[in-house]
C-alpha cells in the first residue's frame, strides 16, 4: 500500500481499516533513544534469511533444513510463529507507532482501543467494542511497509519496474547481470553516504540551513517531514547554483529550468 505525498507530510495520525498509525516526531524519538529506534527500523525491514544469518546465527541450522520453495514463501508473519522470542520486540515497536495499544493474546497481535498502557497482555480482555484490528499473515507485512514509508527508508524493489521483453535466454541474462550489477553499486553509495546521512545529521543540517526550522523547534517535525524538509533545501541550493550561473555566463542553451525549486519530486 503505497501512501499519497500528502497523508505522509502531514502530522495527523495514519487512518487505517484496523488502527491509526502516528507520524512520529523528532521528540517522540528522542525520548525512546535513536538506539532503540534503530532497532524498530531493522524490524521493519528484517526479512526471515535476514533473521537467521544476521541475528540468530545459532539458529541457522533450521534455516539450512528449509527447501527452497519453503525458504521464498516464508513471511515475516511465519517467522514470528516459529521464534516467538522476537514477539516483544515486535510489540513494542507497534506500540511506539499504534495510537492504539497492540496486544499479543491467543497467538493474536489485536489492536484495541484502550487508555490501559499498565495491565498485562494476558489480563487485558479484547471485547467487540473496544477491537479495532488483528495483524495477520495477510496484513503484516503492508503495516511494515507503511511504517517504512513513514520512517523515510523503504528502498526502490527493482522487482516494481516493468520487466522488458527479450529476443533471447542470453539477452535476459545479461540484462539480470546489469540489473544486479546496479543494485550492488547503489548499496556501496548508500554505505558511503550513510554517515552524513544519520537522522541527527540531517536534523543538524535542517535546523542549521532553514529559515524556519531551529534546533528548538524541529522537535516538534515529524522524521518524514524533516527528511523532505532536507531534499527541499538540497533542491534549493541546486537552483540557487544555477541561477547564478546564468547570472554571470548567461544561457545560450536554454537549459535553466527555473521551476527547479518547486518540482515535485516524491517518489511513489
Amino acid at each position: 500500500m503505497q501512501l499519497d505525498y500528502f497523508t505522509l507530510l502531514s502530522p495527523e495520525p495514519i487512518q487505517l481499516s484496523i488502527g491509526s498509525i502516528k507520524n512520529p516526531t523528532a521528540r517522540d524519538v528522542g525520548k525512546i533513544s535513536m538506539q532503540r529506534f534503530s532497532l524498530y527500523q531493522v524490524l521493519m525491514k528484517l526479512t526471515p534469511s535476514d533473521y537467521y544469518h544476521e541475528v540468530a546465527k545459532d539458529r541457522l541450522v533450521y534455516w539450512d533444513a528449509l527447501t527452497d520453495e519453503q525458504k521464498q514463501t516464508m513471511t515475516m508473519w511465519d517467522l514470528l510463529q516459529v521464534e516467538p522470542e522476537i514477539i516483544p520486540d515486535y510489540l513494542d515497536m507497534l506500540n511506539f507507532f499504534f495510537v492504539e495499544r497492540v496486544i499479543f493474546k491467543e497467538k493474536v497481535l489485536a489492536i484495541i482501543d484502550t487508555d490501559d498502557y499498565k495491565t498485562p497482555d494476558e489480563e487485558l480482555e479484547i471485547t467487540d467494542s473496544n477491537l479495532k484490528g488483528v495483524l495477520f499473515d495477510k496484513n503484516f507485512a503492508e503495516v511494515m511497509d507503511i511504517l517504512q514509508q513513514v520512517c523515510c527508508i523503504k528502498s526502490a524493489d527493482p522487482m516494481d519496474e516493468p520487466m522488458p521483453k527479450f529476443k533471447n535466454k542470453k539477452a535476459k541474462l545479461l540484462y539480470e547481470k546489469m540489473l544486479k550489477a546496479k543494485q550492488e553499486q547503489e548499496k556501496k553509495k548508500e554505505e558511503k553516504d550513510a554517515v552524513n546521512l544519520v537522522f541527527a545529521n540531517i536534523i543538524s543540517s535542517v535546523a542549521a540551513k532553514s529559515n524556519n526550522l531551529n534546533i528548538v523547534n524541529i522537535w516538534d517535525a515529524t522524521i518524514f517531514q524533516i527528511y523532505d524538509q532536507f531534499k527541499k533545501l538540497r533542491t534549493d541550493d541546486m537552483h540557487y547554483i544555477n541561477a547564478v550561473r546564468v547570472a554571470v555566463w548567461g544561457d545560450e542553451k536554454n537549459q535553466f529550468d527555473d521551476a527547479l525549486w518547486y518540482k515535485n519530486n516524491f517518489k511513489k
